[in-house]
């Protein structure tokens, strides 16, 4: 039983790598892979190291872009700020100016409907001519009547007029 014991422990011992058993040249290759597998370990380190730097610099630069970037949206929103105010102005401007000439062509058909004398035709109204600048809702107002009405009296299916077209406006 001892004979079969030292069998199994002698391999065993030598496959393990004991260094008393280890032959001075064995012991110089396992000397030369440890410092070669280091110079590989320090290798890959400095590059390691290299890339980390590099990183660190794309970092840095695409971090400066990225600034720039915000000032740029920064200032294009003032921009935007200041064309959104001019556009209120302008709109709040054009709404005052088209009042205006809804109220001169309203002013303006009131003296013309006074101006002409009344041709009763069709029942109780007026005839009007129409002129340039001239819509249903401003003849309607004028006269003091709808639109709904003036088409009717005309047998107009749209609010299409045209200048010198002859309208019946009801009473």
């Amino acid at each position: 039983m001892k004979h079969k014991l030292w069998f199994v422990l002698v391999p065993l011992v030598a496959l393990t790598g004991c260094e008393t058993l280890q032959t001075p040249q064995q012991r110089q290759n396992a000397a030369v892979r440890q410092q070669a597998a280091a110079r590989h370990s320090e290798e890959r380190f400095y590059r390691l190291q290299g890339q980390i730097e590099s990183i660190e610099m794309e970092n840095a630069r695409l971090m400066q872009e990225l600034q720039k970037l915000q000032n740029e949206v920064r200032s294009y929103n003032g921009q935007i700020s200041q064309l959104n105010a001019s556009m209120k102005s302008l709109e709040s401007k054009q709404a005052r100016e088209t009042q205006e000439v809804i109220n001169r062509v309203e002013g303006l058909l009131k003296k013309t409907a006074a101006a002409r004398p009344s041709a009763p035709a069709r029942g109780a109204g007026r005839e009007h001519v129409v002129e340039s600048g001239h819509t249903l809702s401003a003849i309607a107002s004028a006269y003091g009547t709808s639109v709904s009405a003036i088409k009717k009296a005309n047998n107009l299916k749209s609010d299409s007029i045209y200048v010198g077209q002859k309208l019946f406006i009801p009473q």
